[in-house]
């Protein structure tokens, strides 16, 4: 789920202009440009992942985000999904921006039972080509059905009364993704999956590795070892595509999770310092105050 769900949604309350949440598990707020400022004290200004699946609509005005380090400007009828495994970072927005964002938590997400026809296409497009296409800007008829769609599931959030609430929301959420995933499939780029040059399978295979290895292996050795390449090949590739050394990344991945471990209220430095894998507090503490511009102590704090 989002980092700190529960107490960054209580936050969110105050300047949105929309704001809904299913059991902590479905989250629909809405925005505009006079929030913009306070929204982002709450989104991440470090790249930053989460265990959701996010989707983002701009209906008016413009907003830049990173979505693995890669920047995407979504404009008006834009749409951008963000899956859990992506690391996003919030960049700007428009004076006169608009915009909604739908959270869905990886476990919410995964427990929903949708239909598995093999004789039809998915509906929803796979994550394959979500690595290519996160951003697609839609025709304003199909934006306005889609926007419509997302009300609905907003009216099933609200029915706290309904007997039946949790199954008619999922009924809601599956139409929903059912107008989307129709939409995307009208779409001739969406629908066939790209393909991917060795350098780019090699940068997704180093991304999924750094996902699961990167608290316990900080050594760039290890992830040239587990891809079969040498280190020297593996940095090539990806200072190729992303602009970032091997080590750049992994020190990333590694303050991604150290920010994320020091939000937790009930976690000390040491335990932070073990689970990452470093010698001690003390190394840890100066891995991060070099890369952060403060201690681990002073971020908490602020």
């Amino acid at each position: 789920m989002l980092e700190n769900f529960e107490e960054s949604v209580k936050a969110l309350k105050d300047f949105v202009t929309s704001y809904d949440n299913y059991q902590n598990s479905l989250l629909l707020i809405e925005f505009d440009h006079t929030s913009l400022e306070s929204l982002k004290t709450f989104t991440p200004l470090h790249p930053s992942r989460f265990e959701a699946l996010i989707l983002i609509g701009v209906t008016e005005g413009r907003m830049e985000l990173q979505i693995d380090y890669k920047t995407y400007t979504a404009d008006k009828n834009s749409l951008v999904i963000i899956m859990p495994t992506h690391i996003i970072n919030f960049v700007n927005g428009s004076n006169d921006l608009k915009s909604w964002v739908l959270v869905i938590s990886k476990p919410y997400f995964d427990a929903t039972p949708y239909e598995k026809d093999k004789k039809r296409p998915p509906i929803v497009i796979s994550y394959m080509q979500l690595q290519k296409n996160p951003l697609t800007v839609f025709e304003p008829h199909e934006y306005s059905n889609l926007y419509s769609c997302l009300d609905y599931v907003r009216h099933r959030m609200r029915q706290n009364s309904h007997i039946f609430q949790k199954d008619a929301l999922k009924l809601a959420l599956k139409m929903f993704f059912l107008d989307l995933g129709n939409v995307y499939l009208s779409k001739i780029e969406h629908y066939i999956t790209p393909a991917f040059t060795r350098q780019e399978e090699v940068m997704i295979d180093f991304q999924n590795l750094l996902r699961e290895s990167c608290t316990q292996q900080h050594d760039v050795k290890f992830y040239a070892d587990k891809l079969c390449i040498t280190t020297q090949y593996l940095s090539m590739i990806l200072k190729s595509q992303s602009g970032r050394s091997t080590m750049q990344w992994i020190q990333e991945a590694l303050m991604t999770e150290a920010k994320r471990m020091l939000k937790r209220p009930r976690t000390n430095i040491q335990q932070v310092s073990n689970e990452l894998n470093f010698p001690d507090p003390s190394t840890f503490g100066k891995f991060f105050k070099k890369h952060a511009g403060m201690s681990p102590v002073e971020f908490r704090k602020k």
